[in-house]
């Protein structure tokens, strides 16, 4: 007799409970052989089902009201529940109890035995919780990437192409796998794999419009702007009181059905705060509504299950928040009451208590804001003034910061032009979640994806409590200590993993302040070389299951790990089976976790990291993992219609043994490769100016492991390269910006050896190249010696205007100036302009070249100075700038602006920036200037 016939009740040993909400049915869309003897309405199954069909498989049922669910008496292991708006979802996940979508029922009655319980959290962090996907035709190290990050965000994984497939992940939809979803008529969506990499980037999952075959708009190079999108996620939850005058003094009218039958209340004790400064008719409504809905008002803080007050402040609030209580403010009772239902305060930014005095760092900022509509953009503004900073519906200037949901608007290229931050959303809604002020270097806040308005994804940031707790009352804890017994007492038992928020596990990068590339004309490809002017033009390119303990096993998908990773929390529980069951998860999350967490440093991302194109672009990463053993194509190619052994990563093993590979992983060297086996990183290596790659991604795996394995990370960030190689001294972005960092620059045979011999070579020489010495006018190896004296220094206290149309991409630019110290600013005629004073003017007043190293030492005195030109160049601001007619208009506004504040204006050839950087000092040759 077979295992299947043997085998227990699916839901033996589970205990649950269901919380009943509108949006149950909609989260279940039934599948499994089980469900047919239910009579489901539009295929979809209810709570009352739900409860039916795991008490029949052996779940045991606890019929418990949500508002009054005592977790310390009442023994659970699951709780069912479309979403985390219920008051003991904190509680749940402390006592390792595992809060599940009704979709784990059902794929657990599809399997035959428990689903694992990560991939159908309903917590929102999730973000790809609902996503299946599989991958065609992608190269390995992009598919290694994108499957670890989905998986880690809650999500699965499957090789071959089933019914339960939610996105198929490509380059060409033409391939097999996409040609057998469209004829089998396989509800998925097939996209690029930018989508990915974008909602890594953003820690958010964006609309997948863009990204989606057979015509993804990302790819069509029009400038048309994103329309403009819905916030739902703001609904509710838009201002908070005194914030703005757009907020309602009471509840709206005409009460909805389910104010007739508000029952949200049910034996809680609430208190309204004096700080709330109700009026007695006001006062008199609300208590009326509350105890409608089957609450009452008390004014003892002690009494009291909710707390409602308007600031952070206050002994009451401070009471409240020791002793772990509800606290809200008035708008959240305001949305329970309108919508009878509980939701979480901490979930909406805007349904707790505000900051009295605004967050430290924002008062002197002045913010606009471009592109968010509706209620998205009200939300904005409040949280702006709530930060402390000044909101203006115009921009000038003056202006300190700007907030766009896209690049494609007026207020951005002038802030472009200005040198204003440009920055998303995300950087107001954590900087207010966090209590601090967020460092606009960390790339989530400066990146935009194409043809995506971010408006979608605005209101998704909850409240971080342990910055709120330790900014406005950690104190009064420590003193409460004896009264009230600190959580930890009360945790017995530690909890099963939580999710991991998006934001903790994105890299911050450095990037220039201001927002990402201008749209039009694209920047030269980081390999390809700008030419002299007066050549020819620059080539530019488009762009526990608690009772039944499982074997430890897991399906993930094994990529190589080599830096230590954010640890997760021990996990414990006061049963056996919890106990076993926590070890499994926080293992298989863990390493789920740590791939993610692994692929995100790479500098372009998951997909723009590795992605081959006509030009050779390298990626900072740990070398691919060795390819697993083959698989029969009809593996990959198939259609399975049952899903059956499609082996989805959710962390469950599955009834059949995974088959074992026939042959070891070999490494490149020959020997067979693992994580253990990877030595320390001793160099950071960039290459520029090779095509050995170019349409060979095997050979560049190949060549990338075993570099790896010589202890060699390649790198496309300038900052971090000890070893450049090029087959000649080149103009290209790369070459030049990694020199501002002295690194050894060697000959293409450097890598040729190294990659023959297994080995560094020991005494490498220095790129010879004395035909580009001679035509450039410098030595290579007194270049670097400056550049080792500048210290990546040598714009230090400049400010370089470029031209928003300059051959080449204004962002090219950019980034050549900011490695050398300086300040950019895109000029486009825009009157009123305000120039820098002259760095002889900040010389004279002790302000050195107004510019601060980041060490705190001056920037004006000492070697750095003496490469940064004669007594001239104190007065002078340049602007560079290409010939174009367009171009040209501009050279005689700037010329008179520059004037009228007492400067020299010197109009350049792209090639005085180009000979700066190549040389490492500032000189000047009436060659490269440009007039009329």
């Amino acid at each position: 007799m077979g295992e299947e016939d043997t085998r227990g009740p699916i839901f033996e040993d589970v205990v649950f409970t269901v919380i009943p909400s509108e949006d149950i049915a909609d989260e279940q869309q039934v599948s499994s052989i089980l469900w047919r003897n239910a009579k489901l309405e539009n295929g979809r199954a209810d709570a009352e089902q739900i409860i039916d069909m795991v008490s029949s498989q052996g779940g045991e049922y606890v019929n418990a009201d949500p508002s009054d669910l005592d977790l310390a008496r009442i023994h659970l292991t699951h709780i069912i529940s479309a979403n985390i708006d219920f008051p003991q979802y904190n509680r749940a996940i402390e006592r390792g109890i595992f809060v599940v979508k009704p979709s784990w029922v059902d794929q657990s009655a599809r399997k035959g035995k428990l689903a694992g319980p990560r991939q159908h959290s309903p917590d929102p962090s999730q973000y790809f919780q609902d996503v299946v996907l599989t991958c065609a035709d992608l190269p390995e190290g992009d598919k290694d990437a994108i499957i670890a990050g989905v998986i880690a965000l809650g999500g699965q994984y499957t090789a071959p192409l089933s019914k339960l497939v939610t996105h198929i992940v490509t380059l060409n939809d033409q391939v097999d796998k996409c040609q057998t979803a469209r004829v089998k008529k396989v509800n998925c969506k097939i996209v690029l794999p930018h989508w990915f990499d974008d909602c890594l980037r953003l820690g958010k999952k964006i609309n997948e419009r863009p990204y989606v075959f057979p015509d993804p708009q990302i790819l069509r190079g029009d400038d048309a702007r994103p329309p403009p999108g819905k916030a739902p996620h703001v609904e509710g939850a838009t201002g908070a009181l005194g914030a703005a005058p757009t907020l309602p003094d009471t509840p709206p009218p005409s009460p909805s059905e389910t104010r007739k039958n508000l029952n949200a209340f049910m034996g809680k004790k609430i208190m309204l705060s004096k700080d709330l400064d109700l009026s007695a008719h006001l006062q008199k409504t609300l208590e009326g509504l509350v105890n409608h809905g089957g609450g009452t008002l008390t004014d003892d803080v002690d009494e009291a299950d909710i707390y409602i007050g308007q600031y952070r402040d206050g002994v009451d609030y401070i009471k409240a928040s020791i002793a772990r209580k509800e606290v809200a403010n008035l708008p959240w009772l305001y949305h329970v009451i309108n919508k009878n239902k509980y939701t979480n305060p901490l979930s909406k930014l805007l349904h707790y208590p505000v900051p009295r005095n605004g967050i430290e760092g924002f008062h002197n900022m002045v913010i606009s804001i471009s592109n968010y509509n509706g209620d998205a953009r009200i939300y904005l503004e409040n949280l702006i003034t709530l930060l402390g900073a000044r909101f203006t519906k115009t921009m000038k200037q003056d202006n300190s910061h700007l907030i766009t949901a896209h690049k494609r608007s007026e207020k951005f290229e002038a802030a472009q032009e200005w040198n204003i931050h440009v920055a998303n959303h995300l950087w107001v809604e954590e900087s207010y979640a966090k209590c601090q002020n967020q460092s606009l270097t960390n790339q989530r806040y400066t990146t935009f994806p194409d043809k995506t308005n971010l408006g979608e994804v605005c209101g998704q940031t909850p409240l971080d409590m342990k910055a709120v707790e330790k900014s406005f009352f950690s104190e009064k804890i420590a003193q409460a200590q004896g009264a009230i017994p600190p959580p930890q007492a009360q945790k017995q038992s530690a909890s099963p993993q939580k999710s991991m928020p998006a934001s903790s596990v994105m890299p911050e990068n450095s990037t220039p302040k201001g927002a990402a590339q201008q749209p039009a004309p694209p920047p030269v490809p980081e390999d390809v070389e700008m030419e002299e002017e007066g050549t020819a033009e620059v080539p530019t390119t488009a762009k526990k299951a608690r009772g039944r303990p499982k074997k430890d096993v897991t399906t993930t998908p094994r990529l190589v790990d080599e830096e230590k990773e954010n640890e997760t929390p021990d996990n414990r529980s006061t049963g056996r089976a919890a106990k076993t069951e926590a070890l499994r998860r926080s293992k298989g999350q863990g390493e789920d976790h740590i791939k993610y967490q692994r692929e995100m440093r790479r500098p372009g991302g998951v997909t723009h990291g590795g992605r081959r194109s006509s030009h050779m672009e390298d990626f900072s990463s740990p070398a691919p993992p060795p390819k697993r053993a083959g698989k029969r194509k009809s593996d990959e190619n198939t259609y399975d219609v049952t899903a059956e052994g499609s082996a989805l990563s959710d962390g469950e093993t599955q009834d059949k043994p995974a088959k074992t590979n026939k042959k070891a992983k070999h490494s490149a060297t020959g020997g067979t490769s693992s994580t253990s086996e990877l030595p320390p990183i001793e160099h950071k290596m960039m290459v520029t100016g090779d095509e050995r790659w170019i349409g060979n991604p095997k050979k560049e795996d190949a060549d990338k492991t075993q570099l790896r394995l010589l202890g060699v990370q390649l790198t496309d960030k300038p900052e971090a390269v000890d070893i450049l190689v090029a087959p000649r001294i080149l103009r290209t972005k790369k070459f030049v910006a990694a020199l501002a960092f002295a690194p050894l620059v060697v000959d293409s045979k450097y890598l040729d050896t190294a990659l023959k011999q297994g080995k560094l070579p020991s005494k490498p020489s220095l790129l010879h190249d004395r035909e580009t010495e001679e035509r450039l006018g410098f030595r290579l190896s007194e270049a670097l010696d400056r550049a080792k004296t500048n210290r990546h220094k040598l714009l230090s206290g400049w400010t370089i205007f470029v031209t928003k149309d300059i051959q080449g991409g204004f962002e090219t630019y950019k980034e050549i100036i900011r490695v050398n110290g300086g300040e950019v600013m895109m000029y486009a005629g825009r009157t009123g302009l305000k120039m820098p004073p002259s760095r002889r003017s900040r010389r004279e007043k002790g302000q050195g070249d107004g510019s601060g190293s980041e060490d705190g030492e001056g920037e004006a005195a000492g070697e750095e100075s003496q490469n940064q030109g004669d007594e001239d160049e104190l007065d002078c601001v340049y602007l560079v700038s290409g010939t174009t007619e367009a171009e040209k208009k501009l050279w005689k506004g700037f010329r008179s602006t520059a004037e009228k504040q007492e400067l020299v204006p010197r109009i350049v050839r792209t090639d005085w920036l180009l000979n700066a950087a190549m040389s490492q000092r500032v000189r000047w040759d009436a060659k490269w200037a440009l007039d009329e």
